[in-house]
């Protein structure tokens, strides 16, 4: 891995987004030195690619959650967009931490949640912090703890990369040396191993289980061999030997055939003599069988005969059932022909009532309705006459009015006229000079207004009298009509009911109506004719319903004479037929019996029931202790050829799984041979193959790191691998101790000094680098970060170790330094300077000569 470009956003003391670093515009055969003062934010850099590759920063006291800068403006976005080159591709790695920013609008924050994203060249993106984080642990083959210490000497953690445990070391060297197939090696042969030596024990118990299963005679000295062998086996759980198994089982299965031969024999024997009880039990059975059936037909014979009359009893009441069925059928049919004419009486009735109901109904909308309209038509016309006369003697009461207050206006005037001649002048009215009579004023005096007032009193009055007259005259038109209407309706009435009523009746017409009858004379005959109607209606009402009652006995009739002729008489002839077959069936069963009978007459014998009931009690005792001795005998038979079939069943299964346990306990045995030598547990020693084939590679590490720690050391120190507890503890086989040269002893690495710590440590972690650039291993490592570890050097190591990262020029790895020292910012031209501002740092590239 070869950091190619770098981008920070809102990171860290980079409150903005800074200018790229595009680590190809160095020159790789010389270190870059980060340099700035204390808290500008030198080791964010380190920071950002570390928290790009891995989520994480590169020392122990950072976390990711913190990455934010306080310096960002809210529109800023936080991110680190990181590119590298690895094994001749380049990728693009692009991470977002989570951070509060606030709200563009309103108060308050929104939380940007963490983003990543991979851009392996031309492929497809790897999107989700899971996913990519997974995808840079598979593409670098080293976790965030490994890539510190094969790449990042991070500030203050020296003292760890140089006392890695060996746990940690052994991941890292895993992939450098390809040891991992080593490892699947003995993790494989431990499976197979168990899984063999399962198989093999699987086996043992199931043969031992067989043999536990094995039986003899009870008492014999084979039964004791067998149960000594089966509890040796049971307290050991391993097998000795199978052939004395087996040859215990053969002889067990061949100590059992003469005793069953035995019993073969005298089971035979009783079987014969059960057959011989059994034939004569069934003789018996037979006989008192025969003998309670004859009985038995006896009673059934006379039961027979009995049903036989019974039968012909029967028939005769079925006779008698069937002539009162057919008088019954003749009786309905003539009641229904002399019913037959109700319906049509009844249509008939029903009719005439509905035309009385009719002409009732008229009558009465003539008395309820029509009549008192006449009336109310009357009354109305009675009372307008009376107001027409009161309106034309109001109106000639104002006329009179209107003209006696016209005359007195005039006087009036002729009065005011006179009242202004004067002597000499003329009379406005006839013009003469004398006037010897004037006019004088009248006593009551009437002005023009009052004379309008009587005029339009007098028009009131005129209209209120026409408007009488008009509706008298209405009055009158109506009364008129309605006389025409109501004399024509009620003549129509009565000659309908003068009509009705005879017909009921069946006389001629019961009334003559006169033709110049009047409405009163009309309206007394419709009075007299509608009390007829009523009793004329009661009369057909209940003529009516005498009818209906003769209609419901016809359509009684009716159905029952249906039922006869139909359902009683089909039962009639079932009932027939059901006794002609019963009795035929009894007359067939009474001749059957009858045979039967004479049959066993003949077998039955001359015994008695008692006789054959005693013979055949002694049979069974008999037959039962019989079959005691037979059944003692067959289980006899059954426990030994069960003992003996098990033992057969038993040697053939251990026989057939013998080359198979075999062959197990000789894979089992090889397995666990080859799996002690794989994982150190052959000797003293506690070594594994892998184990052992990582500390040859550590050693050539070591030896890469003593080429630079000699003469950084002048000569003093040289760094080991522990071997002194080597067979005791394999877990400390990767565990560093330091050589001094000065005093020829060796003590543990934690206990040199910060700058020797840091000596150490950077020889080692160049030295690891050196092998990872010349093994073909899953890692490739092209850059290697310095974190401050020179702060504790002085001025002669600094320029020691200045030489030794100079050096390191024909490999074309990146080595960068972080440090504020001017010795290191006068001794190294490529540099990342980082100011430190009010704002918020910034970022400087100087690529000097």
């Amino acid at each position: 891995m070869k950091p190619v470009k770098l981008v920070i956003s809102g990171i860290g003391p980079y409150g903005e987004r800074m200018p790229e670093i595009d680590f190809q515009v160095f020159d790789f055969n010389r270190p870059i030195l980060i340099a700035g003062e204390t808290g500008a934010g030198k080791t964010m850099l380190f920071d950002a690619i570390c928290f790009a590759l891995f989520d994480a920063a590169s020392g122990s006291y950072r976390g990711t959650d913190s990455l934010r800068s306080e310096y960002a403006q809210p529109g800023t976005e936080s991110y680190v967009e990181f590119t590298f080159a690895h094994q001749g591709r380049i990728y693009k790695i692009y991470r977002q931490p989570s951070y509060l920013r606030p709200l563009k609008r309103g108060t308050g924050f929104k939380l940007e949640k963490e983003k990543a994203v991979l851009y392996p060249g031309d492929d497809a993106p790897i999107e989700g912090i899971k996913a990519v984080n997974q995808a840079v642990q598979e593409l670098l083959h080293v976790d965030e703890k490994q890539f510190k210490q094969l790449a990042m000497i991070a500030q203050g953690e020296f003292w760890g990369l140089l006392n890695a445990r060996t746990e940690e070391r052994t991941g890292i060297l895993r992939h450098i040396f390809m040891t991992g197939g080593y490892k699947a090696m003995e993790l494989q042969l431990r499976e197979r191993r168990g899984r063999a030596i399962k198989e093999a024990d699987v086996l043992e118990r199931s043969l031992i289980q067989y043999f536990g299963e094995a039986e003899a005679e009870p008492g014999t000295p084979l039964a004791e061999e067998i149960s000594q062998l089966q509890e040796q086996l049971q307290k050991s759980g391993g097998i000795g030997s199978l052939d004395e198994m087996l040859s215990l089982l053969a002889r067990a299965i061949e100590a059992d055939e003469p005793s069953e031969r035995d019993l073969a024999e005298k089971i035979a024997a009783w079987q014969e003599v059960l057959q011989g009880l059994q034939k004569d039990f069934a003789l018996a059975e037979n006989n008192e069988h025969n003998l309670k059936k004859y009985n038995g037909l006896q009673k059934e014979l006379a039961g027979l005969r009995e049903q036989l009359a019974a039968c012909a009893k029967q028939e005769g009441q079925l006779a008698e059932e069937e002539k009162a069925l057919q008088e019954k059928i003749r009786s309905l049919r003539l009641r229904q022909e002399q019913l037959s004419a109700m319906p049509e009486k009844l249509a008939a009735c029903q009719q005439e009532i509905n035309a009385l109901k009719e002409l009732a109904d008229r009558l009465g909308n003539l008395q309820s309705q029509q009549v008192p309209k006449y009336g109310r038509v009357k009354k109305r016309l009675a009372e307008l006459r009376e107001g027409l006369e009161s309106a034309q003697s109001a109106h000639a009461a104002a006329m009179r009015a209107r003209l006696d207050g016209e005359m007195q206006l005039e006087r009036n005037r002729a009065g005011i006229l006179a009242g202004k001649l004067a002597e000499g002048q003329p009379c406005p009215v006839c013009g003469s000079l004398a006037h010897p009579a004037p006019a004088g004023l009248p006593a009551k005096a009437v002005t023009e207004a009052e004379v309008k007032k009587l005029q339009q009193q007098e028009k009131k009055a005129e209209a209120e009298r026409s408007r009488a007259a008009a509706e008298a005259a209405a009055a009158l038109a109506e009364l008129s009509t309605l006389d025409s209407q109501i004399g024509g309706y009620m003549l129509e009435c009565l000659q309908a009911a003068c009509w009705l009523e005879a017909v009921a009746r069946g006389e001629a017409l019961a009334m003559e109506i006169p033709a110049e009858a009047g409405l009163r004379q009309l309206y007394e005959l419709v009075q007299l004719q509608r009390g007829q109607l009523a009793e004329l209606l009661q009369g057909k009402e209940e003529s009516a319903r005498k009818i209906q009652a003769e209609v419901q006995k016809l359509r009684q009739a009716e159905r029952d004479l249906a039922a006869a002729a139909g359902r009683e008489t089909e039962a009639m002839q079932l009932k027939k037929q059901k006794m002609l077959q019963a009795r035929e069936k009894i007359r067939t069963a009474l001749a059957d019996r009858e045979g039967q009978l004479q049959l066993l007459a003949q077998l039955a014998g001359s015994c008695s029931e008692a006789e054959l009931a005693s013979y055949r009690a002694e049979l069974q005792r008999k037959s039962r202790e019989a079959g005691i001795e037979l059944q003692k005998c067959q289980a006899e038979q059954g426990r030994i050829r069960h003992r003996r079939e098990n033992n057969l069943n038993h040697r053939e299964k251990i026989a057939s799984r013998q080359d198979e346990f075999a062959a197990a306990r000789h894979e089992a045995h090889i397995i666990s041979r080859l799996y002690n030598l794989v994982s150190g547990q052959t000797g003293k020693g506690k070594l594994t193959l892998e184990q052992y084939i990582q500390a040859a590679g550590f050693d050539s590490i070591i030896r890469a790191a003593n080429r630079r720690l000699l003469p950084m050391s002048d000569g003093q120190y040289e760094l080991y691998r522990q071997e002194k507890e080597l067979g005791n503890k394999s877990h400390t086989y990767l565990d560093l101790e330091v050589l001094d040269n000065y005093t020829g002893r060796r003590r543990p690495v934690r206990n040199l000094s910060g700058g020797e710590s840091f000596k150490a440590s950077l020889s080692l972690a160049l030295g690891l680098s050196d092998k990872v650039s010349s093994e073909l291993g899953g890692i490739s490592m092209d850059a290697l970060f310095i974190d401050e570890g020179f702060g504790t050097l002085d001025k002669k190591s600094i320029e020691k170790a200045m030489d030794i990262l100079l050096k390191l020029s024909d490999s074309n790895k990146l080595v960068a330094i972080i440090s504020h020292r001017e010795e290191l910012m006068e001794a190294v031209s490529q540099q990342i300077q980082v100011t430190k501002k009010r704002t918020g740092s910034s970022i400087a590239i100087e690529l000097g000569k």
